[in-house]
C-alpha cells in the first residue's frame, strides 16, 4: 500500500462543494449544454447518458511496468501527434505540426486515408511527415482516450491505457492500437480517467480535478493513488476541485504544467462569477512544492471571456495556442512567451465548421506521441543561494531509451557567471547512467546560470531544462564562511620561505564568525602568524572585518617529484573550515638549502607521516654541534637512538624503521622523535602504521 505521505489531496484547499456521484457529473454537468448537436460532442448525448453503467465494465487489467517508472510529461520530446479525422483542427495546425514532427491521423478505412492525403498535398502539409492508423473511433479526442506514455525500469517506453470515462468503445480501444503501431508494450491500469484532466511533470507529480474520484466510485482516494503510483510512477497526486465548474471538470481547462516547476493558470476579472475559485486555485498551486524542491512559479492568462487560452498545446520547442480574434490574443501570446523563454509560441484561429469552445480546443483534440528511443536527461537543479567558499556538483541521471551507447565526452555542463560567456564543463560517469560534473566556485554576489546537454549514438540529443540555453537554471553565491584572499600560497624562493607569505581572511558574511584555531596538515613544517598585534585564537571576527595571516615554510621534505609539493592548512570557525593551499617549488631542495636554516637548529617534519616500513627525519643545524635524535613511545620512554655524535652545519637525515633498540619491531601507534642540542630539545610526533 502506498505511503499516505506520498499522496497530496488538495479537495480541503479549497472552499468548493464537492460533488458526489458519477451520474450527478454527467447528467447536471452535461446538460447544461443546450442545442446538442448531431455529432458527438464533449458532453454526453442522451443515448450515451443511458449507458454509463458500460464504463470500464469489460476492461481488463495487466501488470504494471517493472519500475522505477517514469511518466513523460507533455513537455517531453515527442515523435509526433495523434489527430483523428473528420477533423477538430484547422488544417493550418496540422501543416506546422508536420512541418517538423510526424503527424498520425486515425482513419476509418483506406478511402478515408486516400481522401485526407489528397486534403493534406492540396492545403501545402508535408506529407512526408503523415502517416495513418486505420481504426474506428466515435471523436476527435484524442487527448481525452489517448495514451499515456512512460519508461520502465529497463528505459523501455511503454503505454499506460485506462477506461475512458465516456462511454465510446471505439475511442477507448486506439491506445492498443497505437502501442501496435509503434512496438511497443501496451499496460492496463484500472482507473476510468480522461486524459483532458490530466497533468504530470515527468519527474513524478501529476494532477487532477476530484472528477478522478467522482469517476471511481468503487475505489478510495488511496487505492487511485495507488494506482497511479504503481502504473506512472507518480508519487505526489494532487486532486483538486474545478474552479470553472463547466461540464467537462477537466484541468486543461483552467491549468497547465509548462514545466517541472512552472504551471499556467488562467485568470478572470474580480466581476467574473468564478473568480474568487480560481484565485484560489492560483494560490493553491503558488504554495506548492515543485519537483526541484520550490515552489511552483505560477503564470496567470488573462480569460475575462473564458477564451481556451489555457488549452494549448506543447510541441517539443513550439507552444501551439488557440487564439479568437480577441483583444487579448496578444496578451496571451505574451504570457506565454514570458513563460517560456526560447520556444515558439504561434496562435492558431478555427475556421467554419471547427470552433474553439472555452472549455475545448488545442489540447482536448492533440495528443503527443513520445519518441520511444528518448534521450531524458533527469536532474534536480541547484538553486537559491549556494556557499561561494566551494565547488559546485550537478548530478544527472540519463534515461536512454534507444538502448544506444552514450559516448564519454557527450555529458556536459554549460554555465556562465554573471551574463558572462558560456563556458563548458564535461561531467563524468560515476556509476550506471549517473552523471556528475563540477561548476567551479564563484564570488559571492554572482549569478550562475547552468543548463546540461547529452548525446548518445542513436543521434538523439537532450537539454535540460528542455530549451535550454534561453532558459537556463540558475542559482546565487553567497559567503557563509570566512573568505581568504589569496587562497593558495606559493613558494618559490628561500627568501619567500624565510619570510612567509600573507593571506587575508575576509568576513563577507552578514555575522560574526569565530575562529577557532588552524591545524596544519600533511608535511608542512613551519608557522604563522597573526598580523594583527596581540591577536590569538580564538577570537571573533565581525562582518565586514579583515584579519591578516602570514604563513612561513621550513625546508620541505626531499622527494623525487617534480613540479610543487602541495599542501593546505585548515582554518577551522564555527562556520566550518576554510583551507589555504600551500604550494612549495619542489626545486628549492636543488639550491643552497643551508640559507634556510641559517640563524635557526630546527627538527623538520618525517617523511611519510604516517608510514608502515621506514620514515625519512630531517633537521637542520646552524653550527657544528654535538647531537642526539631519539625515539619514544607515548609514555615517554625511549625506545631507540638513531644518532650521536658531532654534526657540520647544515642540512641533516636519519631514517628509522619502526624498530627498538634490539631490532625488534614495534607496534603501531604514536611515537615522539627529538632532536637534542647543546640546550636545546625539540620534538615532532610520527605515526607507525601496522
Amino acid at each position: 500500500m502506498m505511503s499516505h505521505s506520498l499522496i497530496r489531496y488538495a479537495a480541503q484547499a479549497f472552499s468548493f462543494v464537492a460533488f458526489t456521484g458519477l451520474s450527478f457529473i454527467f447528467s447536471q454537468g452535461y446538460s447544461q449544454q443546450t442545442n446538442e448537436p448531431v455529432k458527438l460532442t464533449h458532453w454526453l448525448t442522451q443515448e450515451e447518458k443511458t449507458r454509463l453503467h458500460e464504463i470500464g465494465k469489460s476492461f481488463v487489467e495487466t501488470d504494471p511496468p517493472v519500475s522505477p517508472i517514469r511518466n513523460v510529461a507533455e513537455f517531453d520530446f515527442q515523435q509526433g501527434v495523434l489527430i483523428r479525422y473528420p477533423f477538430g483542427i484547422p488544417m493550418a495546425l496540422i501543416k506546422e505540426m508536420a512541418s517538423d514532427i510526424m503527424v498520425t491521423t486515425i482513419v476509418n478505412s483506406t478511402g478515408q486515408q486516400n481522401t485526407v492525403l489528397n486534403l493534406y498535398i492540396s492545403n501545402g502539409v508535408d506529407t512526408s511527415n503523415c502517416n495513418f492508423l486505420i481504426a474506428e473511433t466515435n471523436s476527435y479526442w484524442t487527448r481525452d482516450y489517448g495514451p499515456w506514455f512512460e519508461s520502465d525500469s529497463s528505459s523501455q517506453i511503454g503505454i499506460i491505457d485506462y477506461p475512458y470515462n465516456l462511454p465510446r468503445p471505439l475511442d477507448d480501444e486506439i491506445p492498443k492500437q497505437v502501442a501496435v503501431m509503434l512496438g511497443i508494450p501496451w499496460f492496463g491500469m484500472n482507473v476510468i480517467h480522461v486524459g483532458g484532466n490530466y497533468m504530470t511533470d515527468g519527474y513524478g507529480i501529476s494532477a487532477s480535478t476530484i472528477l478522478v474520484w467522482e469517476n471511481n466510485p468503487t475505489q478510495s482516494h488511496d487505492q487511485i493513488a495507488e494506482k497511479m503510483h504503481n502504473y506512472l510512477g507518480i508519487d505526489t497526486y494532487h486532486v483538486v476541485p474545478d474552479p470553472n465548474q463547466t461540464f467537462a471538470f477537466h484541468i486543461d481547462c483552467w491549468g497547465k504544467f509548462l514545466a517541472p516547476d512552472k504551471i499556467l493558470i488562467r485568470k478572470v476579472p474580480p466581476t467574473h462569477p468564478r473568480y474568487s475559485y480560481i484565485e484560489e486555485a492560483a494560490a493553491y498551486w503558488a504554495a506548492q512544492t515543485c519537483a526541484y524542491g520550490y515552489n511552483y512559479k505560477v503564470f496567470r492568462v488573462n480569460t475575462p471571456e473564458d477564451q481556451p487560452y489555457a488549452n494549448s498545446l506543447i510541441l517539443n520547442n513550439k507552444i501551439l495556442i488557440p487564439i479568437l480574434n480577441s483583444s487579448w490574443d496578444d496578451s496571451a501570446l505574451a504570457v506565454y512567451q514570458s513563460a517560456m523563454p526560447g520556444y515558439e509560441v504561434i496562435g492558431f484561429l478555427s475556421n467554419f465548421p471547427i470552433t474553439w469552445y472555452s472549455s475545448d480546443a488545442i489540447h482536448c483534440r492533440v495528443i503527443g506521441i513520445t519518441d520511444v528511443g528518448q534521450l531524458f536527461i533527469r536532474h534536480y537543479p541547484l538553486f537559491g543561494d549556494q556557499p561561494a567558499e566551494q565547488d559546485y556538483v550537478v548530478n544527472a541521471e540519463l534515461i536512454v531509451c534507444s538502448g544506444a551507447p552514450v559516448p564519454n565526452d557527450s555529458v556536459l555542463v554549460h554555465y556562465r557567471v554573471n551574463n558572462g560567456p558560456w563556458e563548458v564543463v564535461p561531467m563524468v560517469n560515476t556509476s550506471a547512467s549517473f552523471y556528475t560534473g563540477t561548476i567551479p566556485k564563484q564570488p559571492g554576489g554572482s549569478t550562475v546560470h547552468y543548463y546540461l546537454t547529452a548525446a548518445d549514438n542513436s543521434g538523439r540529443h537532450a537539454n535540460t531544462p528542455f530549451i535550454g540555453e534561453p532558459d537556463p537554471f540558475s542559482f546565487q553565491t553567497m559567503y557563509t564562511n570566512l573568505t581568504a584572499i589569496p587562497d593558495t600560497l606559493w613558494f618559490n624562493t628561500v627568501q619567500e620561505c624565510l619570510e612567509g607569505k600573507v593571506t587575508v581572511l575576509n568576513n563577507f558574511t552578514s555575522g560574526p564568525i569565530e575562529v577557532t584555531f588552524i591545524e596544519e596538515e600533511g608535511w608542512i613544517s613551519g608557522g604563522y602568524w597573526w598580523e594583527q598585534p596581540q591577536l590569538v585564537t580564538p577570537f571573533s571576527l565581525a562582518p565586514g572585518d579583515t584579519v591578516s595571516l602570514r604563513v612561513f615554510i621550513e625546508i620541505p621534505p626531499m622527494s623525487g617529484r617534480v613540479g610543487y609539493f602541495a599542501d593546505s592548512m585548515q582554518i577551522v570557525t564555527d562556520k566550518g573550515a576554510l583551507r589555504v593551499i600551500i604550494m612549495v617549488n619542489d626545486q628549492l631542495l636543488g639550491g643552497n638549502l643551508d640559507l634556510l636554516v641559517r640563524n635557526t637548529t630546527r627538527l623538520g617534519e618525517g617523511f611519510p607521516n604516517p608510514f608502515s616500513t621506514s620514515v625519512t627525519i630531517p633537521f637542520y643545524l646552524q653550527d657544528r654541534s654535538h647531537v642526539r635524535v631519539l625515539v619514544s613511545d607515548v609514555a615517554g620512554k625511549q625506545v631507540k637512538e638513531l644518532i650521536q655524535g658531532i654534526f657540520s652545519a647544515g642540512i641533516h637525515t636519519t631514517t628509522w624503521n619502526g624498530t627498538n633498540q634490539s631490532g625488534q619491531s614495534l607496534p603501531g601507534g604514536i611515537y615522539f622523535y627529538s632532536l637534542i642540542t647543546e640546550g636545546k630539545t625539540q620534538i615532532k610526533k610520527v605515526v607507525l602504521i601496522r
